[in-house]
């Protein structure tokens, strides 16, 4: 056997090895300079944007706000044009759109599993659809209300804790590059983004909804009417409009609980409530102030047509039964005392001050029906005098 010396060993050239530049190394060889730095400026945008979504997502309380959020940065992450934002409620299995608002103006509901978004929320997975049309679970009433014809779709349920909350949408429709897979998967972590904020938004408003709602009739409480009242006003200062606040007290309500329980006059009190809950429009506020009293808060209401809404409201009073599940078929009625911003007051205390005094002035007589502040005192309904 040949030796091998140990000069020789030392002396014996190894293969050649060509090194690489760091920047061969970092990127593909087929990548041009620009395209590179094209790459970059992509990605540094994206995680300036995931950024900016994490931090505001997760501290907003405020689910209008994080709809705000939602649309003013999705179109930019994905280049989308056409989204939506879609909640699930449990309670009737329906779900509806939150989402782009003309939409959901007209409040249409539809049946968990129906469309393809259907689908996504009763599945609880996300989905990329190319030419979403041709799938057969394709509804238009319910998946082309955003978009009529469009050319791809990205589902993505809004999860938290294992339920599903809602989901997002997106469409490309005709001329507008097709979604990609990169693209669904960048939107997948955004809606986990999303899931966090509408828990955190919608757990707020539940705390909030606690704190300025009665627990009995389920208006609102006396702590709410400073809040609104406080909005109410300061918008028919700005505004010139007229504000009226009606103080109601249920006539003779001791007797009730004399003659059949609190747990009767509990129930009268729930009854009552949603009585004047039926009555009153969509921008009125009820609330139950205390005790046997309630207030009404009806903005852009002058002082004559508050007495006209009162006066159709003692009638249809008047005819109304109460406790009919319990058989006792109790007839109720009520005093009223009604007072107007600017007239009779320009601040919280005055307002709610005259109001007050007006409804006394019914009491104190035959009761059973209204009288407006600074009006000759006339009890409308019953048409004694104090």
């Amino acid at each position: 056997m040949k030796k091998i010396s140990k000069k020789s060993l030392l002396t014996k050239k190894s293969p050649k090895k060509t090194l690489k530049a760091p920047q061969d190394l970092a990127f593909p060889m087929h990548l041009t300079e620009n395209q590179i730095i094209d790459e970059l400026r992509q990605t540094v945008e994206k995680l300036r944007i995931f950024d900016s979504l994490g931090k505001t997502l997760t501290s907003s309380l405020d689910l209008s706000e994080v709809l705000k959020i939602v649309v003013e940065k999705l179109g930019h992450l994905v280049n989308c044009q056409h989204f939506a934002l879609v909640f699930l409620d449990e309670a009737s299995n329906e779900f509806f759109y939150e989402f782009p608002k003309e939409i959901a103006d007209k409040k249409n509901s539809f049946t968990l599993g129906r469309g393809i978004l259907g689908r996504c929320l009763e599945r609880g997975k996300g989905e990329l659809f190319l030419n979403p049309k041709k799938d057969p679970l394709f509804d238009a009433e319910v998946d082309a209300l955003v978009s009529k014809n469009p050319t791809s779709l990205i589902v993505l349920p809004i999860m938290s804790r294992g339920s599903v909350l809602g989901l997002i949408a997106f469409f490309t429709e005709k001329n507008e590059k097709v979604f990609s897979i990169e693209q669904f998967r960048l939107l997948e972590t955004f809606s986990d983004y999303l899931a966090i904020a509408v828990e955190n938004a919608r757990n707020f408003k539940h705390v909030q909804e606690l704190t300025v709602t009665d627990d009995l009739t389920k208006l609102y409480n006396s702590r709410y009417l400073h809040l609104v009242l406080e909005r109410e006003l300061a918008r028919g200062e700005r505004y010139k409009e007229a504000l009226s606040v009606v103080f109601i007290d249920i006539d003779n309500f001791k007797k009730v609980n004399d003659q059949h329980g609190h747990m009767v006059g509990s129930q009268l009190l729930k009854e009552f409530g949603e009585f004047f809950l039926s009555l009153v429009r969509l921008s009125d506020v009820a609330i139950r102030y205390g005790g046997d009293e309630f207030v009404l808060v009806l903005p852009k209401t002058t002082k004559k047509e508050a007495v006209t809404f009162v006066e159709r409201a003692l009638d249809t009073l008047h005819s109304h039964v109460f406790l009919k599940t319990k058989h006792l078929n109790i007839k109720a009625t009520a005093s009223f005392g009604i007072a107007t911003f600017p007239e009779d007051g320009k601040t919280i205390d005055q307002i709610i001050s005259a109001a007050d005094k007006a409804m006394y002035y019914v009491k104190k007589g035959n009761k059973d029906g209204v009288y407006a502040a600074a009006h000759p005192i006339t009890l409308i309904g019953t048409g004694s005098k104090i």
